[in-house]
């Protein structure tokens, strides 16, 4: 075997439910999967260009059966293995899987959510986001000159 497997052949094992790759493996490929749990699960948890059956089916799979006792299946990497396997289609195809990657927050729209953090401190953060997504720079100024805050902070806050 190997001395590294390639993120496309632990995804193909997934899909094909190849659960007997973890004994096949050498120690350090074991420890070197156990670290890479987090990003496999990001991966198989999405498959792009399949009917809506297939990627619910691999959303809700991970979600119940991989994500939902994670924390304390840390010390099991075997098992987190065989759950993992398990959320694999029942046609055993090998999908083409594309990461989830995080939100990312423009760097306009993060300047005027914290604007807005310091103006309403006691509103929740989705509420925030969302009124900085629908607010303008010209509603914004407007607002910052209500609460008295001056021209100079304003320009600066916003720039």
């Amino acid at each position: 075997m190997s001395d590294k497997i390639e993120l496309k052949e632990k995804l193909a094992a997934v899909d094909q439910n190849v659960r007997e790759l973890w004994d096949a493996m050498e120690p350090d490929q074991q420890k070197s999967l156990k670290g890479e749990f987090f990003l496999l699960n990001r991966y198989v948890s999405s498959v792009a260009n399949q009917p809506r059956h297939i990627q619910e089916h691999y959303v809700l799979t991970v979600n119940e059966y991989f994500n939902k006792h994670w924390a304390s299946l840390q010390d099991h990497p075997k098992l987190l293995w065989m759950l993992l396997c398990m959320c694999g289609h029942e046609s055993r195809k090998v999908f083409y899987h594309e990461w989830i990657g995080h939100k990312k927050k423009a760097g306009n729209l993060t300047k005027k959510i914290k604007l807005l953090e310091d103006l309403y401190p006691n509103k929740k953060m989705d509420e925030v986001e969302l009124l900085a997504s629908m607010s303008t720079d010209k509603d914004l100024k407007e607002l910052c000159r209500a609460h008295g805050i001056d021209e100079a902070t304003i320009a600066k806050r916003l720039k």
